[in-house]
């Protein structure tokens, strides 16, 4: 096995660990909306926890292995490798600003006990899970069709 081989395996390992969990998040959230309010935030203080703890580094190991990958094989010059490296940012810093922020909102207002608020950041937190799902599968897709 070839250290690209190797490296190319660890790239698709991180992928799975770092974005499969955020597939089932429509799911998990439509299931603790339904839990009294007051016990829903410890759901979100383990999306919180996973995302930092696992989520974060595995987008690092994506990265890291992406760039060793396209160096390796010289294929910077593509357009699906700079796209899909500018959308690994995008994904990256949607999940450390904009989803986090809307997780915090639904731990707060879940221990807050303020329903109206959690019905809105929950609301916020579904649309930027389907945007970044979205930015996620289009990624998959540049990194596996190759189109230009």
């Amino acid at each position: 096995m070839a250290l690209y081989d190797a490296v190319l395996w660890l790239h698709i390992t991180a992928v799975v660990v770092a974005f499969g969990a955020l597939f089932a998040y429509p799911v998990f959230l439509a299931v603790n909306a339904r839990f009294p309010l007051a016990q829903r935030g410890a759901f979100h203080h383990a999306q919180i926890a996973f995302s930092k703890r696992v989520t974060g580094p595995a987008i690092g190991v994506v990265l890291l292995a992406g760039i060793y990958l396209a160096t390796d094989a010289e294929l910077w010059d593509q357009g699906w490798v700079g796209t899909s490296f500018l959308l690994l940012l995008v994904i990256a810093g949607l999940g450390a600003t904009v989803l986090r922020k809307g997780e915090e909102g639904l731990v707060a207002s879940a221990e807050g006990g303020d329903e109206a608020a959690y019905d809105r950041a929950l609301a916020t937190v579904r649309t930027w899970t389907f945007v970044t799902i979205a930015l996620i599968v289009i990624t998959i897709f540049l990194m596996t069709a190759k189109p230009f």
